[in-house]
């Protein structure tokens, strides 16, 4: 279970100390990853030196309406500073124009492809809440198009977070692309990011196509996954 989750903290606010703390426990628990902005990459990167604890770093976070340009050297700088992974937030308000600027989309993505390539992981960020289905299964079919790794349901900092809706809806288009011979979209894997704070919510999102788990909570969910409380020690009656 662990090595499903992000171990996160992305507050405006967060501190040096915070950080360490965060990445002391991602070594203890062995998470997939710490994701942090890309003020803390060098920080994490060094504290998480000799563990299997990837570092990734939010690009264009939260609104996603930043320049191509900036995107683009705020996921150089991150990938010079060590990050591995880069969960960038799409111009969700791009697919709402009349008509969609889904050229624009595309190339932004091509470029940060292009700036951050392979083994560097690239997520993409939709902000379901504010989405249709029709405008999500666009972004996920766009993602696949600019060779991307994952497609990301939330940044928790607008609307609602994941929902099994979404989950099973990025899920199904990525399935669909690759029954329609999108080769790429079989290699991709959904993020579920935002609200699943327990067992039973992460359990529910992984069971419609989840592969990975962006948290605040994971040492919350993997203390209630071994029957602990929250300081660690045997949870009484659990």
């Amino acid at each position: 279970m662990a090595k499903l989750i992000d171990h996160t903290l992305l507050k405006l606010d967060a501190t040096e100390e915070q950080v360490k703390t965060l990445c002391e426990e991602a070594r203890t628990e062995k998470f997939a990853t710490v994701c942090v902005r890309l003020g803390f990459v060098e920080q994490a990167v060094e504290l998480l030196k000799g563990s299997d604890v990837g570092v990734a770093c939010v690009v264009g976070f939260h609104e996603g309406t930043h320049s191509t340009e900036d995107k683009v050297n705020e996921a150089k700088a991150a990938i010079a500073a060590g990050a591995t992974e880069l969960d960038i937030v799409l111009n969700w308000p791009l697919l709402q124009t009349q008509p969609p600027s889904y050229a624009a989309i595309l190339s932004e993505l091509r470029a940060l492809r292009a700036a951050a390539p392979s083994p560097a992981v690239l997520k993409l960020i939709f902000e379901t809440s504010q989405l249709s289905p029709q405008q999500i299964v666009a972004a996920t079919a766009l993602a696949a198009a600019a060779g991307l790794d994952c497609v990301k349901t939330s940044t928790g900092f607008c609307g609602r977070g994941a929902s099994v809706q979404d989950v099973r809806l990025m899920k199904g288009a990525l399935e669909e692309l690759q029954r329609r011979g999108w080769e790429g979209a079989g290699k991709m894997f959904v993020k579920a990011s935002g609200g699943v704070r327990s067992v039973g919510e992460l359990k529910r999102v992984v069971a419609v196509g989840a592969g990975r788990i962006g948290t605040s909570s994971g040492v919350k969910i993997v203390r209630e996954a071994r029957g602990e409380g929250v300081d660690g020690q045997a949870a009484s009656g659990y």
